[in-house]
């Protein structure tokens, strides 16, 4: 049995820099300055006041690798710390040399070390969350992504038995025809607390308290964002240890009907929503008790699993999953010498994920074309506001490099579309 676990590499091997870590966040501060995010938090923070969180998060980050945050918080904020230091070096300077979900380490920090704000931790998590789902959607060009991908990749991809992802697109099943599991969640399906078919959603439903904005739809899916894996397990660990106690209220239920009623006013006394929770599986079982993020279906993997595109950060729970199973051997597709560090208990083989690619013919054309590109006020009057917008300051000639990067029939094709 052979099996595929791909990560946001593919994303930028097909869709460019544009789902680079560091493009991603720049789209942020873009949108957030442009006042796109206004919806999501009911105008209560501006485009510039997010700006500023953002550069002063900066200084979050070096004080939590001088040690400044050491034996703050729980358990597993302390464990999180530690990580961050090992794959950080001071000083940071560039907001988006901070990849994407340490930000949620970040924010807890700034919002748990303040004791006026600190129970306003996770709505400001969940804005940072929409925020981020926005930016890597990139107004729904993500989902086309497969179209750049040619025949050879289709068939690669279509000749595994399960294809496991760790992005929030469905490009793998739109290419392939085929079922994709999910292990963070997808765009495609609503978050739990936003989803009519799961227990808690249809909760919601019925007590019209349901907040998604048609809008920004994705921003309210299933997705599984932390600063840890391990908090990533743990919620969806408990979401099936939730789903096999609701199965043993259902069977108390249809065998011992007394027995049942006397052990709900029990569980109303002490928890009015968990009562609610159980009453309405039992009398709907069709309903989700939530989402199935297939970590149980990867921890009983067998045969051979190939990862692709995967950076070995943040996904401790990815490699105990791995460690878990009965898979014979790993094949570690690896973009850069960094990613090399993996570990993976199972016999594994590390190969450049530039020789796959180059196999297939799917490698990357690196072009450098020269534009004319007038040195004239009018040009230097577009850098300046470039770089008024991308809260980053960038050099006229990088930016010329990059221009001269785009292939002439690209730049046509995106004057026309």
């Amino acid at each position: 049995m052979k099996s595929v676990l791909l990560g946001n590499g593919i994303n930028i091997q097909f869709g460019g820099k544009a789902y680079s870590n560091d493009f991603i966040m720049k789209r942020i501060i873009f949108n957030a300055k442009a006042n796109k995010y206004d919806p999501l938090f009911n105008g209560m923070i501006s485009g510039n006041e997010i700006e500023n969180i953002f550069r002063a998060f900066i200084d979050i980050a070096n004080k939590a690798l001088n040690g400044d945050y050491n034996g703050t918080g729980n358990s597993d904020d302390q464990v999180a710390i530690t990580d961050f230091k090992d794959r950080y070096k001071a000083p940071i300077t560039k907001y988006y040399e901070i990849m994407l979900e340490d930000w949620f380490l970040l924010i807890r920090l700034f919002f748990i070390t303040n004791s006026d704000i600190k129970d306003k931790w996770q709505p400001a998590k969940q804005g940072f969350e929409r925020m981020i789902l926005d930016a890597i959607y990139n107004e729904g060009r993500l989902s086309s992504i497969h179209q750049n991908m040619n025949k050879n990749v289709k068939r690669f991809f279509a000749g595994f038995d399960h294809i496991f992802s760790l992005n929030y697109d469905c490009n793998l099943e739109a290419l392939t025809a085929r079922g994709v599991l999910h292990l963070h969640g997808d765009y495609s399906v609503p978050a739990d607390s936003e989803n009519p078919g799961t227990v808690e959603g249809y909760i919601r439903q019925q007590a019209r308290q349901l907040v998604a904005i048609e809008e920004f739809g994705h921003c309210f899916c299933n997705a599984l964002l932390d600063y840890s894996g391990e908090l990533k397990f743990k919620r969806a660990s408990d979401i099936k240890k939730c789903a096999t106690e609701m199965e043993r209220w259902l069977e108390l239920s249809r065998g011992d009907a007394a027995e049942y009623k006397k052990q709900t006013a029990l569980l109303r006394e002490q928890d009015e929503y968990a009562f609610q929770f159980v009453s309405m599986y039992v009398q709907n079982p069709a309903l989700k008790v939530g989402t199935d993020y297939h970590f149980e279906a990867l921890s009983k993997l067998e045969g051979e699993l190939y990862i692709i595109g995967l950076s070995p950060n943040n996904d401790s729970h990815i490699f105990r999953c791995i460690n878990e199973s009965n898979l014979e051997k790993v094949w570690f597709y690896y973009y850069s010498e960094s990613d090399k560090t993996i570990h993976i208990t199972k016999p594994y083989e590390l190969t450049d994920v530039k020789d796959l690619w180059k196999s297939l013919d799917a490698d990357n054309k690196k072009y450098n074309c020269s534009y004319h590109i007038p040195n004239n006020p009018e040009v230097d009057k577009f850098t300046e506001a470039f770089n008024a917008l991308s809260f980053d300051s960038i050099p006229k000639e990088k930016i010329i490099n990059e221009i001269n990067s785009i292939p002439q029939f690209e730049a046509t094709r995106c004057a026309q579309s």
